[in-house]
């Protein structure tokens, strides 16, 4: 049995089975092992009533002291009870709908019981345990995520059949082993399994995390030599300070010092392939169109990618003030069939040097005459096909990535490690900082009294919820219900509510006379989230906040504190289990430290993929708690490729294999 054949080989898989194994990603062999046990019943020690707390679930050898009683307190409920003793305690076992199960409890019979101790109703309980009438033979038994339709006995009948008939070429030396301290890989597969002891599950788990981070650490090197290419668009250097004469504005330290990184990457060997990051307001924009200054200057045609169509307007009328304006081009879909082909005119003949769009400019055949440049803003919103159709195929073209959503410091050492990266951690003179208040029970009425007050001087509010409409099972107040009473609280103020159902057309006209100032108050989901700049916005509440990740609520309190006047955060909840981590926001601005919080809370999500949420590429590997064996496999794959030989050869292979499986695109695509 190979690691590449499909778990059909196994006995007692039919289709049936296989597509319920593919429900939790197990299609073949190999995704099988290494699907691992997200804990173990100790069925290695039978623990006595008397040393067993009340809440712990333990392992208990008892004698039967009653015959079963059947109860059926209502329809489709028969519990079946019975006393049990072990000589230091008694407990009474509950059976729920297991009616068959009276047939096997004989008075005076001893039987094994794994289960929860409880205290109810003044008597020592176990409900629904598992009953044993013989002693199980392992000592830990394996307990997986399940999913509908699989059980625990199916995947450990599966594994017990492939680890006893697995063929496995150990990828390492014995000497790299010894010098490592790692078990061979087909016992660290059987014991992570089916151990004999904790120690020799968790040595199993580290070999097991020792090659997952070392071949992520290779795939992070195959994606890094193949991003590179040759610069074969070398220029001739532009001075920042012809750039920033144009400026109403003096630019900042940090702003400065990314510009000074980019001039190097455009006169360096290699196309620039750079990420910027920065949090909502740290002024990203303005270096994007300091790069293509630099490319207009020297003859190439640059684009700029924008999320939505408002904010590559935005974009195209603070461009029109700083470059000649017959040279830049706004492309959207909004535009009608005869504007678009005179647009692509000037793209395809040169004259149009600095162009803005959004997902229009990847569809039609749109041909640049020298294109030099790509910067997509909010990064996470493209993907890397769709910068590949920008780009034309293209690998020497230049990329530049601006991202408002930090990546915490620790994850962007091991992430970014081929890749260059420049941070603006400097905001503009000026602003203020966004005071964030956390609001539950009475101050909801004083934050609805304070939203008043800003209006009626003239200011904006943003209301932001999670959900559209109510739903049912869900306590969260819908951004419909929350509309509806502030018509009632504010009698006479304009306000909108917008939300990601809307046509385009109608969410693109309300968010206009926000940004206008025709509407006072928006109501909305996150589809604010990546929007307009609004300098007037003072107030951005978030309710239910509870419901949003650290990241995400600072992405939006990034919405307000554009202007010169003071700007509040509201975050309402009231989850207390909630309040810890909310006040991460309130005693922190710094994005990249609330990114650094939120992926400890959250998980790392699909680093090197596109889903962004869960487990992630690393099946069994953490980025948070492994980060210091992540560190020790990058330099361990360091040594080996020096020296080279089989074990180098086999990461590398295996890394390839990965890749070309698609499991992964970019990372942080």
């Amino acid at each position: 049995m190979q690691l590449n054949e499909s778990v059909r080989c196994l006995s007692g898989v039919g289709e049936k089975t296989a597509k319920i194994l593919q429900k939790v990603e197990i299609s073949t062999i190999r995704d099988l092992l290494y699907y691992l046990p997200r804990t173990y019943k100790d069925f290695s020690t039978c623990r006595k009533i008397r040393d067993v707390s009340f809440g712990e679930t333990a392992f208990f050898e008892v004698r039967i002291l009653s015959q079963p009683q059947v109860k059926r307190p209502r329809y489709r409920l028969e519990i079946t009870s019975f006393q049990v003793s072990d000589g230091t305690g008694i407990a009474n076992v509950d059976i729920f709908n297991q009616f068959y199960i009276k047939n096997n409890i004989a008075q005076g019979n001893t039987i094994y019981i794994y289960g929860k101790l409880e205290q109810k109703f003044g008597k020592v309980r176990i409900s629904s345990p598992e009953l044993y009438f013989k002693r199980p033979k392992e000592a830990f038994l394996p307990i997986y995520p399940l999913t509908a339709g699989l059980t625990q006995n199916m995947l450990r009948k599966f594994l017990r059949e492939a680890l006893h008939a697995i063929e496995l070429t150990e990828p390492y030396s014995d000497d790299f082993l010894r010098k490592n301290r790692l078990p061979g890989l087909k016992e660290a597969l059987k014991e992570v399994h089916f151990p004999n002891t904790p120690e020799h599950a968790e040595k199993a788990r580290l070999r097991i995390i020792f090659d997952e981070l070392l071949v992520f650490n290779r795939m992070l090197e195959l994606l890094g030599e193949e991003k590179r290419s040759k610069n074969r668009m070398r220029i001739k250097s532009v001075p920042i300070e012809a750039f920033a004469e144009r400026l109403p504005f003096e630019l900042t330290g940090a702003q400065k010092r990314v510009m000074q990184d980019i001039v190097k990457d455009f006169t360096g060997e290699q196309a620039m392939s750079r990420l910027v990051q920065g949090d909502v307001g740290s002024g990203k924009t303005v270096i994007a169109f300091f790069a293509m200054d630099c490319m207009r200057r020297n003859g190439y045609q640059s684009i700029l990618m924008a999320p939505t169509e408002l904010l590559a307007q935005q974009h195209y009328e603070t461009a029109v003030k700083l470059f000649p304006e017959d040279e830049v081009v706004c492309l959207t879909g909004a535009l009608t069939a005869k504007k678009k082909n005179e647009l692509r005119e000037k793209i395809e003949n040169g004259s149009g040097k600095i162009v803005i769009g959004t997902h229009a400019l990847l569809y039609g055949d749109l041909v640049f005459r020298n294109l030099g440049l790509i910067i997509t803003d909010e990064q996470h919103r493209f993907g890397v096909k769709q910068r590949a159709a920008l780009s034309g195929g293209q690998q020497d073209v230049h990329t530049l990535i601006m991202s408002a959503t930090p990546i915490p410091r620790t994850l962007s050492l091991v992430l970014f490690g081929h890749t260059d990266i420049s941070i603006v951690d400097e905001l503009p003179p000026g602003r203020k900082e966004i005071k964030t208040y956390l609001i539950h029970g009475s101050k909801y009425n004083d934050m609805i009294g304070f939203i008043k007050n800003e209006v009626s001087l003239g200011r904006q509010a943003y209301i932001v919820c999670p959900l559209i409409e109510d739903s049912e099972g869900m306590e969260a107040k819908s951004a419909r219900q929350m509309f509806d009473e502030l018509q009632e609280c504010y009698p006479g103020v304009r306000m909108a509510l917008i939300h990601g159902k809307l046509k385009n057309a109608e969410k693109q006209k309300i968010m206009e006379d926000f940004s206008r100032g025709t509407l006072q108050i928006l109501v909305s989901t996150t589809v604010i989230e990546v929007g307009i700049n609004v300098p007037n916005a003072t107030v951005m509440a978030v309710m239910n906040a509870e419901r949003f990740g650290l990241a995400q609520l600072h992405q939006l309190r990034g919405r307000v504190g554009r202007g010169g006047q003071q700007s509040y955060c509201f975050l309402v909840s009231d989850h207390q289990n909630a309040y810890e981590r909310l006040r991460v926001l309130v005693s922190s601005s710094d994005g990249f430290e609330i990114a650094e919080k939120d992926m400890q809370l959250r998980g790392t999500g699909d680093v090197l993929g596109t889903r962004q949420h869960g487990a992630g590429t690393l099946k069994v590997a953490n980025l948070i708690t492994d980060m210091g064996l992540l560190v020790r496999t990058r330099d361990v794959l360091a040594q080996l490729k020096k020296s080279g030989g089989q074990e180098y050869a086999a990461v590398t292979a295996i890394a390839r294999e990965q890749l070309g499986r698609k499991l992964i695109e970019i990372a942080l695509n």
